[in-house]
């Protein structure tokens, strides 16, 4: 059967811790090592991703304010456009009312004016024409004492004021 030396096993046991140590030493450090190098630059990456994330979320944050605000003033810039646009409009619409009505009314003036001076030209024409009449029917006749007062008549009624001949 087998025989267990003592000495055997306290060797066996002493070459196993040897073992255990030396490879411990040999492997278990370096790669515990690069283990926790690799956990480290993982960590700091997770932490590096976990601020730039931050970061940029607080950038797009601040863009969308200013694009907000942006959209804001443009509105605000084509609100004050529209505005200045339409009291330009009003503006020049007044003017042209007021310059058309200025327009009629110096139009009407001036036909008033013309209608006037025509309707004096017309009285002046009549009257004449009437006088010149008159007189050839007064040559002709012998009633000269009744013919100044027919004459006189004629003269009252239609307007002697407005004879612009001077006869």
């Amino acid at each position: 059967m087998l025989d267990i030396i003592p000495w055997d096993v306290v060797f066996i046991l002493i070459n196993l811790i040897v073992l255990y140590v030396i490879m411990r030493i040999v492997l278990v450090k370096p790669i515990k090592n690069v283990i926790e190098k690799r956990e480290s630059i993982i960590k700091s990456g997770l932490k590096n991703a976990a601020e730039s994330e931050a970061s940029a979320k607080a950038l797009e944050k601040e863009w969308h304010e200013k694009i907000d605000t942006a959209k804001e003033r443009s509105e605000a810039m084509i609100e004050k456009a529209k505005a200045d646009a339409q009291s330009e409009y009003d503006k020049l619409v007044a003017e042209a009312n007021t310059e058309a009505a200025r327009i009629v009314s110096d139009a009407r003036r001036s036909m008033e004016e013309e209608k006037k001076n025509t309707m004096l030209g017309i009285r002046s024409e009549v009257a004449g024409l009437a006088i010149d009449t008159a007189k050839k029917v007064l040559e002709n006749s012998d009633l000269s004492g009744i013919d100044n007062s027919l004459y006189d008549k004629f003269l009252t009624e239609t307007g002697d004021g407005n004879d612009t001949d001077g006869k």
